[in-house]
């Protein structure tokens, strides 16, 4: 029995992979849940994260966004130019504390103008004015 002949246009992975000599990564290597994680996160939060543009660091961050289980995050001292998604169950973001528990130190993101000094001001600052408006 011959393979049907797709339409004009139509990708093809197997020509693709053949043409490319590339491999296909097996079913097995993929890890994830059939179920995805419930997102309970709401705009607004804050939570730490590790900075996309320099992964040693450490940063404040905010939800400004949710999709699913997804969560559109800014770092605090960015802009919404420099926003980026993290999955709900990612080791990327944790719990406020999680840090300075772990031995760690906080550091404004990258590119930010503040030294470390000001930038902890700076948190400061916006976390205590928050609690005060609560």
């Amino acid at each position: 029995m011959r393979k049907p002949v797709p339409p004009k246009g139509h990708f093809s992975w197997e020509k693709y992979l053949k043409e490319t000599g590339a491999i296909a990564a097996p079913a097995h290597c993929f890890k994830q849940s059939t179920t995805p994680p419930v997102n309970e996160f709401k705009a607004g939060m804050k939570l730490e994260a590790q900075d996309p543009r320099n992964t040693t660091s450490t940063c404040i961050a905010t939800v400004v966004g949710l999709t699913g289980s997804r969560l559109r995050l800014r770092l605090d001292g960015s802009d919404n130019k420099n926003d980026f998604w993290r999955l709900v169950d990612s080791s990327e973001i944790q719990p406020i504390g999680n840090c300075e528990k772990n031995g760690g130190m906080l550091q404004p993101p990258l590119g930010n103008n503040y030294n470390i000094l000001k930038y902890l001001a700076f948190i400061f600052w916006g976390i205590s004015s928050r609690c005060k408006s609560l």
